[in-house]
């Protein structure tokens, strides 16, 4: 498959996390030259509707995520299934939840909710297969698709959605196309699938981020090889031993609900057990730990100044905690 030129899409949309590879996409994009008023950066929050009680997510991530928005000169919108992962993980004979994103006017839009019921009670487990590991496609992949399939603005034309696999992250995403054809796509709206950096190094990832004078996510400056969640099912036993020290409210809600469920995430350790077992590799500093938990991240802390040199962080270069 190969794609149109890119003038030809009507948007170029960003799946933009806020972590280094989804900021590594959208900055190839703008040294290509792709115009900015064509891009669109969609962010989905993972525990739902701003305000809501978090469990998984960072909570500076919406924070940084706009402050890096708005150094860019770019557009940001926000979506999420309603009550987020911890009401999707409590299913029990209940319908997964609609989902509600902004439209072009930034009004909140809310869809479906009506499939049949369903019951969860344990977390996503650690696997490459999606209907396993279901935070990513519940959470993520399945609210972008109802976004393309409901807002009237992508009802017709050319669409490219950008997002920041790397193959050298895991063995299964070593095996993903470059290019495809999203699921979104039907016989009035074309949607194709552009991972722009799928054979970078991280080193690459860095560089560009330096270039462009991008500060990272506040997790890689506490020493996180990965911004996904802050309490990720990935995570290694020293990753569940900083996040308990960090987030000790966030870590025992997890810890309970392993008992609850009567299944762990690990399946042979609990996250309990995990953490005891590791080495918290958090810095001391109590200003870059407020930043990861703070809901305002500050816009004027987004760019390195010129008078400041630009640092890899803490987490840069490490594999503790991310996808099979």
């Amino acid at each position: 498959m190969k794609l149109l030129s890119l003038s030809e899409y009507q948007k170029i949309i960003v799946a933009f996390s806020g972590g280094k590879d989804s900021l590594a996409a959208v900055l190839k994009l703008l040294e290509m030259g792709v115009p900015k008023s064509q891009i669109e950066l969609w962010h989905h929050d993972i525990d739902g509707a701003p305000g809501t009680r978090g469990l998984m997510d960072w909570p500076c991530t919406r924070s940084y995520v706009k402050a890096a928005a708005a150094a860019l000169g770019l557009d940001l919108y926000f979506s999420w299934r309603e009550g987020g992962f911890e009401r999707e993980m409590l299913r029990n004979g209940t319908a997964t939840a609609p989902v509600v994103f902004e439209d072009g006017q930034k009004n909140l839009v809310k869809v479906g909710g009506n499939g049949p019921g369903g019951t969860r009670l344990k977390f996503p487990q650690v696997s490459a297969a999606l209907q396993t590991r279901w935070c990513s496609s519940y959470l993520k992949i399945d609210v972008g698709r109802r976004v393309f399939s409901n807002d009237p603005r992508f009802s017709e034309g050319n669409f490219l959605l950008v997002t920041g696999e790397r193959r050298e992250e895991s063995p299964a995403r070593a095996q993903y196309d470059e290019i495809e054809e999203h699921k979104s796509t039907n016989l009035r709206r074309r949607v194709d699938q552009w991972r722009t950096v799928i054979d970078w190094k991280e080193e690459e990832v860095w560089a560009i981020m330096e270039r462009h004078r991008i500060r990272p996510h506040p997790a890689y400056e506490l020493g996180w090889g990965r911004v996904s969640c802050a309490l990720c099912i990935f995570g290694d036993k020293n990753q569940w031993r900083s996040a308990r020290e960090l987030m000790p409210d966030r870590f025992e809600r997890v810890a309970s609900y392993e008992e609850e469920f009567g299944v762990t995430i690990k399946r042979k350790f609990s996250v309990r057990e995990l953490a005891d077992k590791g080495q918290s590799f958090l810095p001391s500093d109590p200003e870059l730990r407020a930043l990861a938990l703070a809901e305002d991240y500050p816009q004027e802390l987004i760019l390195v100044g010129a008078d400041e040199a630009w640092k890899l962080p803490a987490g840069a270069y490490k594999h503790g905690g991310g996808p099979s």
